[in-house]
Order: structure tokens, then C-alpha cells, then sequence
């Protein structure tokens, strides 16, 4: 189908920054063929309009850096730092709750806070991945997986020997589909040994898939690793020569000058995720400096029992105002540099630059449009201004993923609501036997 959808200002995020006011885009199918000026379509062009002006158009938002299978653990503990988190509270429940199951309802509720949210692309690191890719192509939202590799017992596997053949056997299932993008998901330095990074590099290339991986998350692990090596987690992973194959970086908070550059050199993708490290108060990364050097940095929320939520807008303004006061600068991470980060940067660091990111005849169709019908946005003034400092998730009207429309006007199209709630309490149930 052909759909017109009509906008007061597209923000292209392409190479120019171009802006266009009252204008329209045409889509065939999964890809965008045509965008302008209202004036310059006609009705002929088109068999369905799609307008929910006044409004805002742009890409929809890619999420670089997730574990949304954990919207099961949405509040369930808080508080706590991120050693005696993971240690005394996430994996013991994890093991307890997690299959198949767990996966599956916690992936619909995701799936649908995201799409509500304006989010249309994402990366993700967890167990059970085939479910979670089963779910996403089945709804239609574009997503990078793999299965979370680590050196003790999981809900999905037993041994990391295991793990690995899962991986592989995922990444041999999906590799060229059009919704699903396979990863090879390493967890992190202090919780993978030496062997299965190296394996697991072996397999990224093998399959030329990128590498997943949380790095420098915490000063704990930093110790960690300089205990065990004598070297911090960055340079411990340049000695082993894994970053000279595609490689994202989550987190990314402890990195010196010098790391910087190895990044910079190696072309390290950078996820940054404010909230997370905010919340389990690991720190703050050095995002201005690496922005300054032309290192690749896309935002996340991390997952939900980090956050609370996966709302792209929220995770934005938090991005742009606690580098401003960490930096004692209110010029740096402005409003169109952030709301890059969530859409053609973190394209560039998953390497899907090319097909989505931003609005350009030949593109992907993944775009969102944001309403302007609400008195907190209430004069307008600056488009990107309205999306990161007064928009919230909740302002996003519509939502279309490779041609597909998947929320018209605020109203989910692929699922059951009622249902959805429901099944949220199920989860709770699940966990807390």
C-alpha cells in the first residue's frame, strides 16, 4: 500500500539537517519514495492519507543497547547498586522465573511500550532469544538479537559450550531477515572468561555479525579487571584484538582519554544509556568528549529493571540535561544533536545507517510522528526543542515499521490491550512464587 502521510514539520535527521514545514511523505510498501511539500503530491500517488496534524514527522527511534524481556522485573529492585543487584536480587530471580513463558509475555508488553513510545528498531541482549525474535517479527518491529553469552548457568543454557550453540544456531536461523538481525552478545568482560570472548569473536566474524557487549559499565568492574589482568576492561579487549571486528559497546562509563582513542581508532559503536547509569549511580560517561572525537554514540534506556522504562523521548531529555550540568556547559548536547543519538547515530552504530536513521526517498519506512495537540508543547517554537525537553513518550500519534502502520493516532493496531494487562500480572505472579 501506498501511504501519504502529512506532517506540520519533518525532521529529516539526513546529512543536512533538513526541516521541511507542512509537508508529506509517501511510502510504497516497506520503503519511502517521495518526500516535499504538501503541494507537491498528488491524489493519484496514493491509496491511503495519514494525517494527524498538527504534528511533528521523523525516523522513528532505534534504541541501541536492551534486555526488554526484563520489563517482567519492572520495579522489583530498586535502589540497589549494580554488583548486589545483578548478584542478590536479578540473577537468583531470574533463575527462578525465566522461560519460555516469561520471555514471551514480557516481549508483547515490551514491544508494546516501545511501539507506543515511538521506538522502531532495537537492540537487545537476554535468554531465549528465538522467542523474542518470534515475537518481534510476528508484531513487526525491527530488532537486533542474540542470546546473552556468560560462564555460569543461565535460564537458557547450562554451560557457556551450550550458550555458544544456541548463538550459533540463532544467528543460522536469521541471518538476511528482513525484521531480525542477529548479534553475538557477549555479557562482559569480569563475567566472560578470555576463551569465550575469543570464541565469540571468532563466530561475529565468521558470520560478520557485530559484537554486543557491556564494557566499563561500573568503577567495580574496572577493578575487577585490573585485579585479574593489570589492565583496564578497554585495554584488556584491545590486547585481545576483539575491537578490530564490528563492535558495540554499552555503556562505556570508565574510559580515559586513551581508551577514547581506541575507540576512535577501532570505530567503536558507543550505546549511552544516562538513565540506567543514573539510577545505579555507576557513573557518568564521557559522551561529550567521544561525541568531539567522531566516535559513533547512540542512546538506550538499558532494560526495564534499570530504568523503569523504555520511552526514548524520556531517556532523551535526561541525556541532554545531565551532560549540560556535568559539564557545567549549557551548550553541550543540545536538542538536535541528542535527538541524533536516538535516531541516525544509533543507526551508524549498528550499522544500519544505510536503511533507516532518516527520512530519505529509498529508506525504510520506519517513522513516527508526534503530536503537537497538547498544551505542554504549547507554543511552538523549535521542533527539536518540543521533542526533548517537553514531549514525553506518551505524545507520539503514529507509528509505521518497514511500510507497516502499527499505531494510527495514539491507538495500537497488533494487540490486545485488555490481554496485555493481564498477562503483566501473570509475570508478577510467576516471580514472586
Amino acid at each position: 500500500m501506498r501511504i501519504f502521510i502529512k506532517a506540520s514539520y519533518i525532521l529529516t535527521m539526513n546529512g543536512k539537517d533538513e526541516v521541511i514545514e507542512n509537508g508529506g511523505v509517501l511510502t510504497d510498501n516497506d520503503r519511502i519514495v517521495k518526500v516535499g511539500k504538501i503541494s507537491e503530491f498528488e491524489n493519484k500517488e496514493y491509496d491511503y492519507v495519514l494525517d494527524d496534524r498538527p504534528n511533528i514527522l521523523l525516523p522513528g527511534f532505534i534504541n541501541t543497547h536492551t534486555h526488554i524481556s526484563m520489563a517482567g522485573f519492572r520495579g522489583f529492585a530498586d535502589d540497589k547498586d549494580l554488583m548486589d543487584w545483578l548478584n542478590n536480587y536479578i540473577w537468583p530471580a531470574e533463575n527462578r522465573a525465566v522461560d519460555r513463558e516469561f520471555i514471551r509475555l514480557s516481549t508483547e508488553i515490551a514491544i508494546a511500550e516501545m511501539i507506543r513510545t515511538g521506538t522502531t528498531c532495537y537492540n537487545d541482549m537476554y535468554f531465549f532469544e528465538e522467542i523474542t525474535a518470534e515475537v518481534s517479527r510476528s508484531i513487526g518491529i525491527r530488532a537486533f538479537l542474540g542470546e546473552g553469552l556468560i560462564d555460569f548457568p543461565t535460564p537458557s543454557f547450562k554451560n557457556p559450550k551450550d550458550g555458544i550453540k544456541i548463538a550459533e544456531s540463532f544467528i543460522k536461523n536469521y541471518k538476511g531477515d528482513e525484521y531480525i538481525y542477529p548479534t553475538l552478545c557477549l555479557h562482559a568482560p569480569y563475567s566472560c572468561s578470555k576463551e569465550l570472548i575469543i570464541e565469540g569473536f571468532e563466530i561475529a566474524k565468521k558470520y560478520n555479525i557485530p559484537i554486543h557487549m557491556h564494557v566499563a559499565e561500573t568503577k567495580s568492574e574496572v577493578d575487577i579487571i585490573k585485579s585479574r589482568y593489570n589492565l583496564t576492561p578497554v585495554r584488556y579487549l584491545h590486547s585481545l584484538g576483539i575491537f578490530e571486528h564490528k563492535f558495540i559497546s554499552a555503556h562505556s562509563v570508565y574510559l580515559d582519554d586513551e581508551e577514547i582513542e581506541i575507540f576512535k581508532e577501532y570505530n567503536v559503536g558507543v550505546c549511552h544509556d544516562p538513565q540506567s547509569n543514573m539510577k545505579l549511580a555507576s557513573g557518568i560517561a564521557p559522551i561529550v568528549k567521544m561525541v568531539q572525537k567522531g566516535i559513533n554514540v547512540g542512546l538506550a534506556t538499558d532494560g526495564v529493571a534499570s530504568n523503569n522504562n523504555l520511552d526514548m523521548i524520556d531517556e532523551m531529555r535526561t541525556c541532554a540535561l545531565v551532560h549540560k550540568v556535568n559539564n557545567l556547559d549549557p551548550k553541550v548536547m543540545s536538542a538536535k544533536e541528542v535527538l541524533k543519538m536516538a535516531t541516525i547515530n544509533s543507526a551508524k552504530v549498528l550499522g544500519i545507517d544505510e536503511k533507516i536513521g532518516s527520512i530519505e526517498v529509498n529508506k525504510k519506512a520506519d517513522i513516527i510522528t508526534i503530536s503537537l495537540d497538547n498544551f505542554h508543547l504549547l507554543p511552538y517554537y523549535d521542533p527539536y526543542s518540543i521533542i526533548v525537553y517537553s514531549a514525553t513518550g506518551l505524545d507520539v500519534s503514529s507509528v509505521i515499521i518497514n511500510g507497516k502502520i502499527l499505531m494510527e493516532k495514539g491507538e495500537l493496531k497488533f494487540i490486545d490491550i485488555e490481554k496485555l494487562k493481564y498477562n503483566a500480572n501473570k509475570l508478577k505472579e510467576k516471580l514472586m512464587l
